[in-house]
């Protein structure tokens, strides 16, 4: 019945507690204090050090040591030994000593200074080639993948000389750095593409894929050759070769280090490696000269710029693989000696980009040959154009891709394109 209250003995649902203000003031008590410990407990700087206690290592050589070691060379600073000197010239702290891998390292490093040592500000790591060419490279620099303290953009760089012979020689007159040089030539290398910048992620990425060839940058000692090469040939030299005195610093850094089944393989001479970094789309701009078509005693230099990446197909033809290379690039007349009109004689202009196509394509060629004979592999990375083609890793992995590659056949086109001539409309004493 409506209305009816319920009987004294009936059965009532269960009434949710009633807490009061004290209790609630309680929990809210306890949940603030247990905010406040979270806070201090995560935040906290329980592995602090001062600044001044620290010894930051920024560059790594590895050689041959005695009894199966590594004969490991830190260059390292401080606060101090960073502060610009009286005389302009910094000079960081270099010791070298033999240690069985990266972590006793630092060991026998702390143990022989009164600093912490930490590899957090570590940049570059250079092998000498003579260690490259016996040794497991990928199995010796696994030891800094593991470890937290090292980052993967470490440039790898391969010496000529022993890596402590180029820690130590490499001073910067103009008040830099070793260090500071090394990053300065590492960020102008889209201006030149004479040096690649493979990191130590691009290194090991392309040494376990199976597909390509890692490589490194290259870097010698300046021998001081008294060689009469002319420009142009000068950019089929490697590290080292250049005639240069009382330059900036005694290293030179050109060319690059083929790396094959973890061991160095060879070396790319400055134009080849130009042409990988094109292929590659990692080039911005970069001069070339060449003779004149006319007067073979007269000069051309083009500024060539990358603005499009090359279009790279591939497909199988009775089981043998063709590539299909075509690179675009823009080009500005820069300089010419040649006293012809090619601002306004537009045969003469299309004579001019036609030479630098055609040698461009024969070095371009002449390069990825060497790659199937010599080099056994692909260190450009062609295999995308092909590799779509397959529908699972399984069925990639049959088709062999180094296998065909060095059995492939290639068309390479170069389209260059003057589109700018500079502030002068025509050269002094045009026809």
């Amino acid at each position: 019945m409506v209305g009816k209250t319920p009987a004294p003995n009936s059965k009532q649902p269960p009434t949710q507690p009633q807490y009061n203000r004290k209790s609630k003031r309680r929990i809210q008590f306890r949940r603030i204090l247990l905010i406040c410990l979270a806070s201090v407990f995560l935040g906290g700087c329980w592995d602090n050090h001062e600044l001044e206690s620290l010894a930051f290592i920024t560059v790594i050589g590895i050689d041959k040591g005695k009894h199966n070691n590594l004969k490991i060379t830190y260059q390292f600073f401080t606060p101090a030994t960073e502060s610009p000197k009286h005389s302009g010239v910094h000079k960081p702290l270099v010791t070298t000593f033999q240690a069985p891998s990266f972590g006793v390292a630092e060991n026998i490093a702390n143990v022989s200074s009164d600093r912490m040592i930490t590899s957090q500000q570590l940049k570059v790591t250079i092998i000498s080639e003579s260690f490259a060419k016996k040794n497991d490279v990928a199995r010796v620099l696994e030891g800094m993948v593991r470890s937290r303290s090292y980052r993967r953009d470490i440039l790898l760089v391969t010496s000529l000389d022993d890596a402590s012979d180029t820690i130590r020689a490499n001073l910067s007159k103009l008040g830099s750095t070793s260090l500071d040089f090394i990053e300065n030539m590492r960020n102008q290398h889209t201006f030149t593409g004479f040096l690649p910048v493979e990191t130590l992620n691009d290194f090991l990425i392309a040494n376990e894929s199976g597909d390509t060839l890692a490589f490194t940058g290259l870097v010698a000692l300046n021998k001081q050759s008294s060689s009469g090469e002319s420009t142009n040939q000068s950019e089929n030299r490697i590290a080292g070769q250049f005639p240069i005195k009382n330059g900036d610093d005694p290293l030179q850094y050109i060319g690059a280090e083929i790396y094959r089944g973890d061991r160095a393989a060879g070396r790319l001479t400055g134009q080849e490696t130009r042409i990988v970094l094109l292929l590659q789309r990692k080039i911005g701009t970069f001069l070339m000269e060449l003779p004149d078509i006319h007067h073979s005693d007269r000069r051309n230099t083009l500024l060539l710029r990358q603005i499009i990446g090359p279009r790279i197909r591939a497909h199988l033809d009775h089981g043998q693989l063709h590539f299909i290379i075509h690179v675009p690039l823009d080009a500005t007349l820069d300089s010419t000696t040649a006293e012809i009109n090619y601002v306004q004689d537009t045969k003469q202009r299309r004579l001019l980009e036609r030479v630098f196509d055609q040698k461009l394509q024969h070095e371009t060629v002449k390069l990825l040959h060497r790659c199937q004979k010599e080099f056994r592999g692909d260190p450009i990375g062609l295999y995308p154009a092909i590799k779509w083609r397959f529908l699972t890793e399984k069925s990639w992995r049959q088709f062999n891709y180094t296998k065909h590659f060095n059995k492939a056949r290639f068309i390479v086109q170069y389209e260059i394109e003057i589109t700018n001539f500079g502030k002068q409309r025509a050269p002094f004493g045009a026809q």
